[in-house]
């Protein structure tokens, strides 16, 4: 029997792991102000204030936990007539959208996944509901993404 999140004769395709790195930074650094923050206040203002400090090491420590998941969890398909985008860890989500619905196909990259070497490919259909963004991918395997699922749109247009 088919699981609904791994489907018979559907090979993934993975994200790279330097997403893992670019999310970890950008979440280490925000609880890393919160950390500061309560400690500053507590110093400053009264001992209560270091609550702030607790929530977020605590929140830190989740994070170092869960993201490295996320990343792994995240993957993509070509099959013959859709794309495939999986992702999540507690609330798993896969979406079908049909090479004939996307409308255009973009690649784009923020100065730290420009450091990274990563870049993400956003999908955009007629429903904003289907639209898909694939984040975390090598700038070449991106592109490449990027070139093949335009082809096969415009091969397989469904008209509007």
């Amino acid at each position: 029997m088919d699981h609904p999140f791994a489907p018979e004769g559907v090979a993934f395709q993975p994200v790279s792991a330097r997403l893992t790195t670019a999310r970890l930074l950008i979440a280490v650094l925000c609880c890393a102000c919160l950390i500061i923050a309560g400690a500053v206040a507590g110093y400053l203002l009264g001992p209560w204030w270091l609550v702030c400090s607790g929530v977020g090491a605590g929140l830190m420590v989740w994070m170092l936990w869960l993201i490295p998941r996320q990343v792994r969890a995240m993957g993509y398909a070509l099959t013959g007539d859709h794309l495939l985008w999986r992702h999540g860890v507690m609330f798993r989500s896969m979406s079908v959208i049909p090479y004939g619905r996307m409308q255009f196909v973009d690649t784009s990259q923020g100065p730290l996944a420009s450091r990274l070497g990563i870049a993400k490919v956003r999908l955009h259909t007629a429903s904003a509901s289907t639209d898909a963004t694939i984040n975390g991918l090598p700038v070449a395997q991106a592109e490449h993404l990027r070139q093949v699922l335009s082809q096969r749109g415009e091969e397989r247009m469904a008209g509007l």
